[in-house]
Order: C-alpha cells, then structure tokens, then sequence
C-alpha cells in the first residue's frame, strides 16, 4: 500500500501544471537573452544605444514599471486587508508577496544593468548622500527588500500572524515613501521641464496603484482556488471596479497635465515639444495604441461593463498590467530625446552623442533575460512552495 502512494506521489510530482509555463517560458527566456547579458558583463554599457544625451533608456523605463507593479499591487493589497478587513483577499496573501518579491528582484537587476559600474553599488550605503534623491531610493528599497523577504517567509511559514500584520501595516508608508522618492527623482531634475514638476510623483503614486490593481486582479483570476465561487465573483468584482476608477483616475490627471502643458506652449517650448514627441513623434503608436487603447479604454470596458466574465477580466487585467510599460517608458525617453539647446543635435556628430535613442537588441536580451529569471524564480515557487491557495494545489494535483 506504501508503494502504491509512492508511486501515485511520484506520478503526481512529476505531472505538469499550469503554473509550470512560468517556469519553462523562464528558462526559454533565459537562454534567448543570456549572449545579451554576457555582452553587457563583459563591454559595460558600450554595446547599448545608451549615450551621453540619453543616458536612461530602455532599462530605466522597464525598472520603474516594475516598480509600479511590486508597490502598487502591494500598497493596494496591504490596505485592503490591514485597513479594511478584507478576509477573502487575505487568502492569496503569501501569492501576493511572492509576486512583489520576485518583481522587486527583477527591478533592482534592471537598475543594476544601468549602472556603467554596479559592482560599486555598496558606495551608496558607505558614503550615503541623504542630499540625492537617489540615495533614499536605494535605502528605501533596501529598506523594502528586507521587510517584504520578512513578510514572505512568515507567510510562507504561516506563523506569527500578529507580526506579519505589523510588518504589513508598516509596509504601507514604506511603499509610499518608495513610489513618491521614485517619482521626485524625475521631479527635481531642473533641466528637464517636462520632469520638473510637483505632480509627477503623485501620477507615479495614481499610476502604481492603477497598474496593482490589474496584477491583483489578474491574480485572482489566475490562481483563485474556487472559480465558480460566490467568493470569487464578488472579489473579482470588487477588484475590477478599483483598477477602473484607479486607471480612469491616472487617465484623468495624466490628461489634465498634458492639457495644461500644451495650453502654457508658448511659455515653455521645451516642455511642449517632449509632450509632442510623445503624443506625435515617431513612437506615438505606443502611447495611443499601446496605452491608451490596449491599457486604458479597453480595460475600462471590460472593468465596468463584461465584470461578469472571468476571461474578460483576465484579458482586460493582463492587458492593463502589461501596457503600463509604455507610460514609463514615455516617461523617461522622449524627455531626455528632446534636446536641451538649440542646435545641440547637430553640433557633434558620435553614436553616443544621438538624441535618436532607439534601444537596440542587445537591451532588448537584456531585459528577456531579467524576466526570463523572474519568470523561473516565479515559477519554481509556485510549483515547490506553500503559495498557491490549498484547494488550487489539489485540483491540480
């Protein structure tokens, strides 16, 4: 009888889920990006389009999407459940947390390719400038990566319930300090009229909180145990009108802004022409296809009016949760693209002295390789450790 559960134990183990995907895209990923980031290890940053004019590119855009990602869905979720009581959603809390986990880890190898010498990151910590802005990024995701391993492991362990609601209630102005510090990294940059606005760190705290609530939500509709559940139409439900009101929110700021910028043209040229470059120049498609159609109005449909439908909300989430790229991305880019005198585009002619910043493929491996370790960690997780809801892990077993 013994070796008759072994052996179904064994055949089981061994059967594939569908959380697997996860895992087997990763290490696909993993191998089609790998002679990227070899390259990147071995030359530095000189086989990437990044030049002197345009200094943050493609990384830096993906960096901060992740980190919308990792502290919206958590900002979102700690509130719902530590603030308002939320027991149903409580149930995919160590999902929750692992997800941010591994999003967080991808962020800081994102930030880490960026950085001409990133073997020098422990400068920030030993001569810590609290003057930078970038330094209190550093020392708040630090600060975040140690409380949400904390949170993950008592989770995971399913112990000390009390603490973990502590941690989880402190996580809440820790995240909020850490998307706010993000957003005014762009802010205070005098240079860059574009950037140099109050404003901006409040779209990033909107923006992340709009883009959680579609990773939560896809989320639910991912790995929820019971699918047919009266639990799980009202959870769905419930999350499908935050991330509307939260996406038709940003939207509207997002629009507001950009109505004044225009209007005030005359009075701050350079202003106007990086929002043009977005709204008009070559890569237009994605702000208004990308965004605008595929992640805003599109989802928002969906959000409101087919709530009902489970694979409509998983569309309309994954949709959401993918597309935000291209705000970050639109973001960080055409302002840096946009020159800061006149004539400067055509005073020096060198591949890294170009205001035409297109990224190359050697960041695109780059970034198929991060994802594609996210994509592995993540999936091994769910496939080896208590993540998933208890009755999902049995169904597919």
């Amino acid at each position: 009888m013994a070796e008759i559960v072994s052996n179904e134990q064994r055949r089981s183990a061994l059967k594939l889920r569908s959380s697997d995907l996860f895992w087997i895209a990763g290490a696909i990923a993993l191998l089609v990006g790998a002679v990227g980031m070899l390259d990147r290890l071995r030359f530095g940053l000189a086989p990437t389009a990044i030049g002197s004019y345009v200094p943050w590119g493609l990384w830096v855009g993906f960096y901060d999407y992740l980190v919308w990602l990792e502290v919206g869905s958590l900002l979102l979720f700690s509130g719902l459940v530590y603030l308002a009581d939320d027991h149903t959603l409580a149930k995919l809390k160590p999902l929750v947390l692992f997800t941010g986990f591994v999003v967080l880890l991808m962020a800081l190898m994102l930030v880490a390719m960026d950085l001409g010498h990133f073997e020098r990151f422990w400068h920030v910590y030993v001569y810590a400038d609290f003057g930078s802005m970038i330094t209190w990024m550093v020392w708040l995701h630090t600060a975040y990566l140690i409380l949400l391993s904390a949170e993950l492991f008592l989770a995971v362990r399913r112990t000390a319930q009390k603490l973990l609601k502590a941690l989880g209630i402190l996580s809440l102005p820790l995240g909020l300090m850490l998307i706010l510090v993000s957003g005014s990294i762009f802010g205070v940059v005098a240079a860059r009229p574009l950037w140099n606005t109050s404003n901006l760190p409040i779209m990033f705290f909107i923006s992340a909180l709009a883009a959680g609530a579609s990773l939560l939500l896809l989320l639910v509709t991912l790995f929820w145990a019971d699918k047919q559940s009266e639990e799980f139409e009202r959870l769905t439900q419930r999350l499908a009108r935050i991330a509307g009101w939260m996406t038709l929110g940003g939207a509207f700021i997002a629009g507001v802004i950009a109505f004044t910028i225009l209007y005030q043209g005359g009075g701050n040229p350079q202003r106007a022409a990086a929002l043009q470059l977005i709204l008009s120049g070559p890569f237009w498609w994605s702000f208004w296809i990308v965004h605008v159609l595929l992640g805003v109005i599109v989802p928002t449909i969906i959000y409101f009016a087919f709530y009902k439908s489970r694979l409509l909300l998983s569309i309309g989430a994954a949709l959401s949760t993918i597309t935000f790229v291209a705000v970050t991305l639109n973001i960080v880019i055409p302002v840096l693209a946009t020159p800061e005198l006149e004539g400067l585009a055509e005073a020096y002619h060198h591949q890294k002295l170009s205001l035409n910043y297109v990224p190359n493929l050697n960041e695109w491996l780059v970034v198929i390789f991060i994802f594609g370790f996210g994509g592995l960690i993540y999936g091994l997780g769910l496939r080896f450790l208590p993540i998933l809801p208890k009755r999902a892990q049995e169904k597919e077993d």
